[in-house]
């Protein structure tokens, strides 16, 4: 295994300090454990933190008599006079714990001052992630995202991610996807911005999100999306879609046929789910779901319409009822 995934700086610090717990304690060790690299960066690191302990534990030394010597064998070498040092001498140990001071202060300019970075990579499935400002995201498989925090909250993103961020007026939340950029303060939304496809797509669930892209820019408000077409180098708004997922399982309908409701619930909780007649399909649902469980969305759109629900013990879903 050669993982070179960097690891905070915040995480680094409080390990070496000791003030981590063991769930972040495991976290370091694991990353050191990963590559050569990282172990020999945790080892550097360590031996600059504990630099300033071990001055505090050197012998006493007469440093005045061994100073004295000095300036009799140059004395009787050039033939001249003792020679007195001025200001009494050199203090060799307040050097060294200078040193050490300074040693610490290189280490808290490196960790502390410069952006924290992070990389998060979703594979075969969707994965959640809280990132550093404590803002939230959903990444979606196949993609991957760096994060910097510092005085700007920058992420770098290929492939697709929800967000829902933490509001700070102080400091913007840039994603930047190849020449699109979303700059956000707090808010939800979403970026596609697969390296396979022709196009962007930012859609917006609540606040307000601005979109730049090859000098153009677009500002967008809940509900609404913006189309980068990345071969013409052009913004277009596009009406939102009567069903939306946002993240894991928030689900958003406005006027969805059942035919079109179905699709998603089937692909989101991987279930069947059959309809008893042609009438149930073109049932339009408007409703908004948040992670509830299949058995409790069903249950819902069965006394919205009126059907029975029945839930067989081959795990399918079967809606019964006459249509709208």
């Amino acid at each position: 295994m050669n993982d070179n995934t960097p690891i905070p700086s915040h995480l680094l610090a409080a390990y070496l300090a000791g003030e981590t717990d063991a769930a972040q304690r495991q976290a370091v060790e694991d990353w050191a454990a990963a590559s050569p690299e990282n172990a020999h960066e945790l080892d550097r690191m360590r031996k600059l933190w504990d630099l300033g302990a071990e001055a505090q534990a050197f012998p006493e030394v007469d440093l005045e008599a061994a100073w004295g010597k000095v300036e009799e064998r140059i004395a009787d070498a050039e033939g001249r006079g003792r020679v007195r040092a001025i200001g009494g001498g050199m203090n060799w140990k307040r050097w060294m714990s200078a040193a050490a001071v300074l040693a610490g202060l290189v280490f808290a300019a490196r960790w502390f001052m410069q952006p924290s970075s992070m990389e998060h990579l979703a594979q075969a499935e969707a994965i959640e992630v809280l990132l550093g400002d404590e803002s939230r995201s959903v990444l979606s498989p196949s993609s991957r995202m760096e994060e910097r925090m510092g005085k700007q909250r920058n992420i770098s993103l290929q492939g697709q991610a929800y967000f829902e961020v933490k509001r700070d007026e102080e400091r913007p939340f840039v994603v930047s996807a190849g020449d699109v950029s979303v700059t956000v303060l707090g808010t939800a939304f979403e970026v596609s911005a697969y390296d396979s496809a022709r196009t962007v797509l930012v859609r917006v669930r609540s606040g307000l999100v601005q979109v730049e892209a090859k000098g153009e820019r677009v500002l967008l408000s809940a509900g609404e999306h913006v189309l980068f077409d990345k071969e013409r180098h052009i913004l277009e708004r596009k009406p939102a879609p009567p069903a939306e997922v946002w993240g894991l399982r928030m689900l958003h309908f406005e006027g969805a046929t059942l035919a079109q409701v179905v699709a998603h619930l089937e692909r989101i909780y991987k279930v069947r789910i059959t309809l008893s007649s042609e009438g149930i399909a073109s049932c339009r649902l408007t409703a908004e779901f948040d992670d509830e469980p299949i058995e409790a969305i069903m249950a819902v759109i069965a006394e919205t319409f009126g059907f029975e629900v029945e839930h067989g013990s081959d795990g399918i879903y079967i809606l019964k009822g006459d249509g709208c």
